[in-house]
């Protein structure tokens, strides 16, 4: 299990340091370490925010530092980005360090930035699951209830009892959603502001059609024009940055997300961000095998529709926001009645 801060650096120090800060055997500590080992928080008002995924693989460090209980294809990911001109688009990995089969993972916090952080994590690719998974012919009851905690109504009873395939989940959870129509998809939207409590959008992984996805992507930037910009901004410079990456074209990204994190705090100094995360399952490619992630997925040409969700995404992004409104006195945006009313009645269904 993790521990105190103190014992999770301690075993850092003691593995493998991702950035040079310690090697194998014990090494003096880094002023990296040491700046870690002296920060306090308070876990009531610096909980870690997560809008999807495992939430058991998780434990916060310090303000600005999560350890993430990972494996090793993330680690290399990880490693790998970091020396390429992709850097800048992935959280820093301060630290890596193996703990029997678990690779413990020291990443930065993209969140402890803001004030009020408002977080949509959006999956990327037209292809989620692994190509072995096609050839897997286990049925299994656990990703029947996973089916059916989304939508009560995807599965009769027997086949609930009978379980599913891997592949036939992975690719219900596509056409469920805008994954294999436009190659991305929203798996979870957190948005704070003021003294209010932090609200999230209704059932978004059930969303499908563009006008969808146009809604709650308005509803996220609360229609203001400027966090809309700054992300369309920051996703065509990661556009630019993957197609001119050897690292990129060498290696597929199945079920891989991008983080957009914007304050909800109008006095925030933070801008707008948007990064790659979730690298579980990047895999380096045989041979001498490119990847355009832009070609349909065949069986054994490892096509993930990478680049096809970052094309729409961005398409999307790029519009004017049909739900921006005027501003209220303190500044901020305030969407329209239309706007509005959708967000109601969304969460009336919900």
């Amino acid at each position: 299990s993790l521990r105190t801060a103190d014992a999770c650096i301690a075993d850092a120090q003691q593995g493998e340091a991702g950035r040079g800060e310690a090697e194998a055997g014990g090494a003096e500590e880094g002023p990296q370490w040491r700046w870690l080992r002296n920060r306090r928080f308070n876990a009531a008002t610096n909980a870690f925010i997560q809008v999807a995924g495992h939430s058991n693989l998780f434990e916060r460090l310090c303000e600005s530092v999560i350890i993430k209980q990972s494996s090793t294809p993330e680690r290399a990911a990880y490693e790998g980005i970091s020396a390429t001109p992709l850097g800048p688009f992935v959280p820093r990995c301060l630290c890596a360090c193996q703990r029997g089969e678990v690779q413990l993972l020291y990443i930065e916090d993209l969140t402890a930035r803001y004030r009020r952080p408002c977080v949509m994590d959006v999956k990327v690719g037209t292809r989620t699951f692994l190509e072995a998974d096609a050839a897997s012919t286990r049925r299994r009851v656990d990703l029947a209830l996973k089916m059916l905690a989304v939508d009560p109504a995807a599965l009769s009873e027997e086949e609930a009892a009978a379980g599913v395939t891997k592949m036939e989940y992975m690719r219900w959870r596509e056409v469920t959603s805008s994954s294999a129509t436009l190659g991305w998809r929203i798996e979870g939207i957190r948005r704070a502001r003021g003294g209010a409590a932090a609200s999230h959008y209704p059932a978004p992984k059930l969303l499908r059609e563009p006008e969808q996805l146009e809604q709650a992507v308005g509803w996220f930037c609360e229609g203001r024009p400027a966090v809309r910009r700054a992300f369309a901004a920051r996703l065509a410079e990661l556009r630019a940055a993957l197609e001119a990456s050897r690292w990129f074209a060498t290696h597929e990204l199945v079920s891989s997300s991008l983080l957009l994190l914007y304050d909800g705090d109008p006095h925030g100094a933070a801008p707008p961000g948007l990064w790659m995360i979730d690298f579980a399952k990047a895999a380096p490619l045989d041979g001498a095998l490119v990847l355009t992630h832009r070609a349909p997925w065949q069986p054994g040409n490892c096509e993930d529709g990478y680049l096809t969700g970052v094309d729409s995404l961005l398409h999307l992004l790029s519009r004017p926001d049909p739900l921006a409104g005027e501003c209220n006195p303190s500044g901020r945006s305030r969407p329209s009645r239309r706007a509005r009313g959708a967000s109601q009645s969304g969460a009336e269904r919900a």
